[in-house]
């Protein structure tokens, strides 16, 4: 049973290669965060190493082993882990998947499957693979071992190399239908009132959803960051400055929830473009669907693309260990202006 949810014409595609018997040798699943790609690889990785009647069963041992990440042919590689490099064992402040996890990981696919049918791999935040990483794992993409089926989970696609994905059969991922994220929640507890709440503030990210359910702080985090969007973009500079403050800290937990921030601010500032241009059908934010209609008149098309460009260079930059502060401070000097504001002082 497909433990993935909301994502019907991912699942009839992954259902039509497993009837084939003939699997693509190497998959692009690109979308949103949170919204099942892991979860949707998880269960492709144990469809092909199923021995139940209809894959994946969930019951049966290679199938149990794999969503424990315990199958011997399952390999899952994401920033931060392990390598074969003698010198550096592991990565754990790593943002990137580095080309010594990637030798690992041809080595590991060059040997036959242990216990299953096929070796699976799959690479979390495939986005961020290095050009160096990518290129060396052109040849294993475009000819890799028999018996092999490599996964790449990507949020941004086009930071890819198009040779990386021209190798990969792309199944495209999307939000999730409201109702259904709802539903989940009320199927893992949630009462209705707390199941809607959460499926209309989650955007299609069940995965959020879950775990603000088992964690209410993230609904709280969520609220003060969408409120300081809003009191920030009205400020005056000192007030602008003030918030960019927040990244005074260099402490690694500093760098994480101010990327979280700008991620937010990113679905933020879309929905403004959205509601400006009478779109609000299609909001992220749909619990604060008044504000940003009236938001949306009170800036410019340009302005709002422009900073939109800045706020994904700057999560780029926070990756890549710039400090916070200078960063966010750099952001706010492209901060739009709401129509009719003054100068700042």
């Amino acid at each position: 049973m497909w433990q993935t949810i909301g994502q019907e014409a991912a699942l009839t595609a992954l259902e039509r290669a497993l009837a084939s018997g003939r699997p693509a040798h190497a998959y692009l699943f690109s979308g949103p965060a949170g919204v099942g790609k892991k979860t949707a690889a998880l269960d492709f990785a144990a469809a092909l190493n199923c021995t139940g009647a209809t894959p994946p069963c969930g019951e049966c041992r290679p199938c149990r082993d794999t969503y424990a990440a315990g199958h011997t042919d399952v390999e899952l590689v994401a920033p931060g882990g392990l390598c074969d490099e003698s010198e550096h064992r592991d990565h754990a402040d790593s943002r990137d998947l580095r080309i010594c996890q990637i030798r690992r990981l041809q080595r590991v696919l060059s040997l036959a499957p242990y216990s299953g049918a096929r070796r699976v791999a799959i690479l979390e935040a495939a986005d961020s693979l290095h050009m160096e990483a990518a290129n060396a794992f052109l040849k294993t993409l475009e000819e890799p071992p028999d018996g092999t089926v490599i996964i790449l989970l990507a949020e941004r696609e086009e930071r890819l190399p198009e040779t990386v994905r021209s190798r990969c059969q792309r199944i495209a991922f999307r939000p999730v239908a409201k109702d259904a994220v709802a539903a989940a929640l009320r199927d893992r507890g949630a009462s209705p009132e707390q199941a809607e709440l959460l499926a209309l503030t989650a955007g299609g990210r069940i995965g959020w959803a879950i775990r603000a359910l088992a964690d209410p702080d993230l609904l709280t985090e969520r609220g003060g960051m969408l409120d300081a969007a809003l009191r920030v973009v009205h400020g005056n500079l000192t007030e602008r400055f003030a918030w960019a403050r927040a990244g005074e800290s260099r402490a690694p937990e500093t760098r994480e929830r101010c990327i979280r921030e700008l991620a937010l601010w990113e679905g933020w500032w879309r929905d403004v473009l959205a509601a400006g241009a009478g779109a609000s059908a299609g909001l992220v934010n749909r619990d604060r669907e008044r504000t940003l209609l009236e938001e949306g008149k009170l800036y410019a098309v340009a302005a709002v693309i422009a900073f939109l460009r800045s706020l994904a260079a700057t999560r780029e930059h926070l990756r890549a260990n710039i400090d916070p502060q200078l960063a966010l401070e750099n952001l706010i000097l492209d901060l739009p202006r709401p129509q009719g504001a003054g100068r700042s002082q």
